[in-house]
């Protein structure tokens, strides 16, 4: 899921919660820290599938370039 999703989840929450009628401010402020929660679990998410994607490319270049050395013997 992505944060914009998320986002988008908390918003559409928020929203049925308020139009409901019996929702207090206790109860705004706890749908608020899920939805803030749910963000941060996304963007560490989000940034270990970075470090991943980055130490994948480091390896893919190193492969890369021993070829052509290889390449040029």
């Amino acid at each position: 899921m992505t944060l914009k999703t998320l986002s988008k989840a908390a918003v559409l929450a928020l929203v049925a919660g308020i139009s409901v009628g019996c929702a207090t401010t206790g109860d705004l402020e706890k749908v608020r820290a899920e939805a803030m929660a749910a963000a941060n679990d996304a963007k560490a998410t989000a940034n270990a599938a970075l470090q991943s994607a980055n130490q994948a490319n480091a390896c893919c270049e190193q492969l890369q370039a021993g070829f052509k050395q290889k390449m040029y013997k």
